[in-house]
């Protein structure tokens, strides 16, 4: 059974992944049922739900703010209005998530442990017109 989100009001939590918790909790979903709506991997809930772990996309925030009855900025940010409403099942439209594949992973995790400049250098890179052999 899900608790009444009137249960938070008044109630600050000022962690991202302690929020996406008890969001999570709200709805009265164990991890896997969450990740099954989402068309997530369980784990990937998981590390949302841990200290150090990964922050989920906008798009998985948005879906857990309405399933959840929480305002999506409090549930993204801490700030402004706890709730919004009643919760909301999620549609079927906002669960085609498509993951990641390991080389995607992989290129998005080495690309956060760089530093601001050498993003910028990246994405210049990736964005510069291909050069062809022979032209200058």
């Amino acid at each position: 059974m899900c608790a009444p989100v009137s249960a938070l009001i008044g109630y600050v939590v000022s962690k991202l992944y302690e929020r996406i918790r008890e969001a999570r909790r709200l709805t009265g979903m164990t991890q896997e049922t969450l990740a099954a709506e989402l068309g997530i991997s369980r784990s990937a809930v998981a590390q949302w739900e841990m200290s150090e772990g990964t922050a989920p996309s906008v798009e998985n925030l948005i879906a857990l703010a309405k399933r959840s009855g929480l305002a999506f900025e409090y549930l993204a940010t801490g700030r402004g209005e706890v709730s919004f409403g009643p919760p909301e099942a999620i549609t079927e439209e906002e669960a085609s998530y498509h993951p990641l594949s390991e080389q995607q992973r992989q290129l998005l995790a080495g690309f956060e442990q760089l530093r601001p400049r050498q993003r910028t250098g990246l994405l210049e890179l990736i964005h510069a017109p291909a050069r062809r052999p022979g032209r200058r």
